[in-house]
């Protein structure tokens, strides 16, 4: 269950490779920012590069856009070899998170800018930005300047203009981030669906685990310059390779524990698990997400079964559209648990604070990692 071997993440695709990296390190003096970087893409593919600050997710692809090359490693884009090639060679198109536009050009003026440079015609030029600013809604503010459109209308804009020469490749260097939720939410739509109808391989870096997980096809998880895991947003959820990734991904509760035939202890509970490659007596974290936590009605039946647990709800959240609980128990010890209950479960248990109730942690979502440092 440690982090993934250069080897074993490069997964086989069912699609053609589009881009592939080998062995890619980048260094600054004597910090190494990335290292043993290796992965395929495949084309069309939408894919994220998620972590948290500092952990190489940017610094990758300005390597792959040739506008930080790396120490050493290999780049093939479309079966070319591009390690070496300046970005002005290479074929991609880039939104910046500050969006770049020119202050002093009109919507119209900053799509064209780039085919201007193409020595395209006039015409084509035109009837190009045309159908660009139809193809993201901006048809009306054609003749607006940046500082007379909102950051989602900025974001459309500077989305248009990349990809305005048919790039064969997509670069998203944290596009939505300056923007409030419900605009985020709305254009993470939006550019997805652009994205599957121009089928353009895209690579967008994000922090924000929601936004990869809604977005990608697959996420390539990152921390202190090397990938963690590679995966659909199911595998990486569900089925985290690290520690890292399963704390970094979605909210967990973390519990010290030792590992013993297939089952951990909490306090005086022993609970099953599914997790093989762990030897007898060795220190472990449990890992159990809060929606995994699953309410029954109190009962002696209940209790009796494997993962199940008496607990006492000690304090509720009310979240909107479910309810957030903290779990005590004699058996647990000191360990206290928080679980997500939906609307239905509060009421059709009738629970409240103080209430008496068995919850159960089914073995397959048991998560179990050799414990850190």
């Amino acid at each position: 269950m440690n982090a993934m071997t250069p080897t074993a993440l490069q997964q086989p695709l069912a699609v053609q490779d589009y881009l592939r990296i080998d062995d890619l390190w980048k260094s600054y003096g004597e910090f190494t920012a990335l290292r043993e970087i290796s992965l395929c893409i495949g084309r069309g593919e939408f894919i994220c590069f998620l972590g948290p600050s500092g952990c190489g997710k940017t610094t990758l692809l300005r390597a792959i856009a040739g506008l930080d090359p790396q120490s050493r490693g290999t780049i093939i884009q479309d079966a070319r070899d591009v390690s070496r090639l300046p970005a002005s060679k290479r074929d991609y198109g880039i939104v910046f998170q500050s969006y770049a536009l020119f202050p002093n050009l009109t919507v119209t003026r900053n799509i064209a800018f780039g085919l201007e440079n193409t020595g395209r015609p006039r015409a084509a030029v035109a009837a190009r930005v045309a159908e660009l600013l139809s193809l993201v809604g901006l048809t009306d503010k054609a003749d607006k300047y940046p500082a007379q459109l909102s950051g989602g209308q900025q974001q459309r804009v500077a989305l248009a203009r990349a990809i305005a020469i048919d790039p064969g490749l997509l670069l998203l260097d944290e596009p939505l981030s300056a923007l409030d939720a419900k605009v985020r939410v709305l254009l993470r739509h939006e550019m997805k669906e652009l994205q599957r109808r121009l089928g353009v391989t895209t690579i967008m870096v994000t922090h924000d685990q929601e936004e990869a997980l809604s977005m990608a096809d697959r996420i390539v998880v990152m921390n202190h310059g090397v990938i963690e895991q590679i995966g659909t947003p199911t595998e990486i959820y569900r089925h985290p390779a690290s520690l890292f990734v399963a704390d970094f991904i979605g909210e967990t509760n973390r519990i010290p524990s030792q590992f013993d035939g297939g089952a951990v202890r909490i306090g005086q509970s022993v609970l099953e698990t599914r997790v093989p490659g762990l030897a007898d007596g060795q220190q472990v974290m449990v890992v159990v997400r809060p929606e995994d936590i699953l309410p029954h009605a109190r009962g002696h039946e209940a209790e009796a079964k494997p993962n199940h647990l008496p607990v006492r709800i000690a304090a509720t959240e009310f979240l909107g559209s479910y309810w957030r609980v903290h779990l005590s128990s004699a058996e647990l010890g000191d360990v206290s648990l928080i679980a997500n209950f939906s609307m239905n479960a509060m009421r059709r248990f009738d629970l409240d604070k103080g209430s008496d109730l068995t919850v159960e942690l089914p073995a397959e979502r048991v998560l179990v990692f050799p414990q850190e440092g």
